[in-house]
């Protein structure tokens, strides 16, 4: 367990005094150097709800743009890890994305629990953890914000928020279109046109496919293909200007996804007492990549969603509205228990649909004082239609026990945020929003036992609970030169309370999380704008931490009530060597513990002697605070001392231990090299990512070991620059990892990311 000596104040202090050092403050005001000089360039960002330089905001962001998306070999957000080191994005179940920034984020997913890293994509907010998996074919920026934002995007960002802007329908007619070809058999095809259909009225319409034919790995029980994917997404975009004060987008968009996943493997002793890896070798498969299943696992995904943005200009006021109605459905069905005995069969059907809507106040940045004012609406539904288990542990294989949930919320939010000028190179910006959130519960659990033919039904609930706090934001800013801007920063960020989505009596409810983060950083362009490097340092306090465990196949959410500390340092460098090349990277180093986890779900792998018993291991109710011993493993069938494999899962200390899914070190190096010929510019690009591991459990008993990932491309644009060919490969190590991990009663298990894969695409902009 590794641990570090040195105190967050002095690490803090650090970076302020570095700050200081840098450059002697002026009397008269200091402008960030103008975009127009050589360099790297501004990005322009609206991390405050207005376009702003991201230099000059009191945020940590790392901002993508087209360009640099393409460069990082990035194509949807679950690649953005390799990219933004600070976020680290797994998957659960194959279809649900589980972003996590500097160690705050979920362990898993399940109705009516929201991902404390919000996904916004064009102001939208989209609550479902399926929703969190996006394609970024059509996108113009992605923007990642570091940190909990409690008042502008108060909708559980308490980790921070990515926030994805896609591309605005023109007047002028423009088109592209791409056509790739990869390795695993995968086709693609992806399109977008846009223009004027009237002198005040423009369309834009986006489209994507791919398919991968072959798969990542097989089941090599029925010798089918595990992890073949097929995807396709249609976006349409309809912009109505009426007058020069008044824009109003409507847009509608479409995404489905079929795959052979969740495609977990066991890599210890199963239930049966077979140690899986050697199994699937003496059939000749791959024990990294292939699994062994009695039945292939299947995915059917599907979002859709309609939004109304409305921008109007007041008189030095903008007034913005964007309302928005989402709809998400996944099926998964898989063999979770890691044999090819029909012992466990989890088939779940989730279900969430959701209408937002948002009104803001928006100053017009003239004058000292700028500032925002709104509201925020939200009604959603979410559950189980149903979730199904089946296998011998059901009625002996003769039956099966399907539970219906559905967990209701009505929210409502009212924030404001304003930025005031102390004199002439010093801003100080203050925040407020306060959240309340009303949560409904109600469950049936259908069963159906074969053997006897009784059908029964049992209805629980309904239950209902109420969660509100009040969140905010404070920070001083100082611009000491055109090339320097230091900040602090505390920031208190709010995750909602909700209910296990689980059926007991009483229902379990998940208490809120509370992060209070303090933060000091530099936003730096030195070297005649060459060269941008900013740096972060931070602490956090999170209180209530939501945690999730797998058991007897079944997702269940619990609270380490004492929280956890977090702290480290992120930066972002971006360096403009010259004209035609760029080289840009970060590193984040994070430290981020529980405090005292006393009855945290921990794992003993089976067999287990003849003396085991569960009783003669203790835990402290952190809730009572009284020592308990433990009355049985968690799931499991049959006495603990019978079991041949799996895991017994028992109450126990974690306190001290690293939060999942956080890596303490991750860094990446990236960087682009035009190379203009009488033949048309060759484009060499690449990028490195280094991930130092994680832990996948409370008791860090499993754990994913570091990796290395390569990127690279090489891109022939013709001279016109209409017509390009790119040769790319993914992953050129073949290095192996994990991006689900966990310990469950059938064994330890994940889902294993991506291989080496390769291809050409051709395409062309008009």
């Amino acid at each position: 367990m590794r641990r570090c000596n040195f105190s967050i104040p002095a690490l803090l202090g650090g970076i302020s005094i570095a700050a200081l050092a840098a450059s002697p403050a002026f009397a008269q005001p200091v402008e960030p150097l103008a975009a127009a000089q050589e360099g790297v360039s501004d990005i322009i960002v609206t991390a405050q709800k207005r376009s702003e330089n991201a230099q000059n905001v009191a945020v940590a962001i790392t901002a993508l743009s087209t360009e640099d998306i393409a460069a990082s070999g990035v194509t949807s957000t679950e690649d953005l890890r390799a990219a933004v080191p600070s976020l680290n994005v797994t998957t659960a179940a194959g279809g649900f994305g589980l972003p996590r920034i500097r160690g705050v984020g979920a362990t898993g997913q399940g109705a009516g629990i929201e991902n404390p890293v919000a996904v916004y994509v064009d102001g939208v907010y989209y609550g479902s953890a399926i929703g969190a998996l996006q394609s970024l074919f059509d996108v113009e920026q992605v923007a990642v914000l570091k940190g909990p934002q409690g008042t502008l995007f108060g909708r559980n960002a308490t980790g921070g928020l990515i926030q994805i802007t896609t591309r605005k329908p023109s007047y002028d007619y423009t088109a592209s279109a791409r056509f790739g070809y990869g390795n695993y058999d995968t086709a693609s095809a992806a399109a977008y046109v846009s223009g004027g259909l009237a002198p005040t009225l423009a369309f834009s319409l986006a489209a994507q496919y791919e398919n991968r034919g072959d798969g990542y790995g097989q089941n090599v029980f029925t010798g089918n293909d595990i992890q073949t994917d097929r995807t396709y997404s249609l976006r349409a975009k309809l912009l109505w200007e009426p007058g020069d004060t008044t824009s109003i987008v409507l847009s509608g968009d479409y995404f489905g996804r079929e795959a052979a996943d969740p495609a977990f493997v066991t890599f210890s002793r199963n239930s049966a007492g077979q140690y899986v890896p050697d199994v699937i070798e003496s059939l000749g498969g791959d024990p990294q990549r292939d699994i062994y299943a009695d039945i292939d696992p299947t995915l059917r995904g599907r979002q859709k969603g309609i939004s109304l943005s409305i921008d109007q200009e007041l008189g030095g006021v903008n007034l913005r509205s964007i309302t928005a109605y989402r709809k998400t459905a996944l099926r998964t069905y898989f063999d979770p228990d890691g044999t090819v005995a029909p012992r466990l069969r989890i088939d779940n059907n989730n279900r969430d649909k959701q209408f937002t809507q948002e009104i803001d106040l928006i100053s017009d940045n003239d004058g000292p004082f700028n500032w925002v004012i709104g509201g925020f609406y939200m009604k959603s539904s979410a559950g189980q239609y149903p979730g199904r288990t089946t296998g011998l542990t059901t009625f002996g294989g003769n039956g099966y026990s399907d539970d219906f949930t559905d967990i209701g919320l009505e929210s409502i939010a009212g924030f404001a945020d304003g930025t005031y000028e102390l004199g002439a190179n010093t801003k100080i910006t203050a925040g407020i929003r306060y959240t309340y959130d009303k949560r409904d519960i109600d469950a049936t659990r259908i069963t159906y036992n074969g053997n006897t033919g009784v059908t029964t039904t049992t209805i629980f609930g309904p239950d209902k609970r109420n969660f509100d706090k009040l969140t905010w934001r404070l920070s001083i800013d100082h611009r000491f030169s055109p090339e320097l801007m230091a900040y602090a920063s505390y920031n208190r960020g709010f995750r909602s309370g909700t209910f296990v989505p689980q059926i007991a009596t009483p229902f379990n409810v998940l208490e809120p999380e509370v992060v209070d983060a303090y933060e000091l950083g530099i936003k730096t362009d030195l070297f005649d704008r060459k060269v941008r490097l900013n740096v972060a340092g931070y602490y956090y306090d999170q209180s209530a931490v939501q945690v999730i465990q797998v058991i007897a196949g079944v997702n269940n959410v619990y609270n380490a009530r004492q929280g956890a500390r977090i702290y480290g340092v992120d930066a972002d460098l971006t360096w403009q060597v010259s004209d035609n090349l760029r080289l840009f990277g970060g590193f984040n180093w994070t430290d981020a513990r529980y405090r005292d986890f006393t009855d945290a779900i921990i794992s003993i792998p089976y067999p287990v002697a003849a003396y085991f018993s569960p009783s003669n291991y203790s835990y402290v109710d952190s809730q009572t605070g009284q020592t308990v011993a433990n009355t049985a493993c968690l799931g499991t069938f049959g006495a603990p001392t019978a079991q041949l494999g799996g895991n017994c899962l028992l109450r126990g200390d974690a306190s001290g231990n690293r939060l999942q899914n956080t890596p303490e070190i991750t860094f990446s190096l990236g960087g682009s090299l035009d190379i203009p010929t009488s033949a048309g510019v060759f484009t060499l690009a690449g990028n490195y990512y280094y991930n130092d591991g994680f832990v996948a459990t409370a008791d860090e008993r499993v754990t994913q070991p570091s990796y290395n990932t390569v990127d690279a491309s090489i891109t022939w644009k013709e001279p016109g620059e209409k017509f390009y060919v790119r040769l790319w490969g993914k992953n050129l190590t073949d290095a192996f990892y994990r991006s689900q991990i966990s310990a469950t009663n059938s064994g330890d298990n994940g889902y294993a990311g991506a291989p080496r894969t390769y291809g050409v695409t051709f395409g062309f902009d008009y």
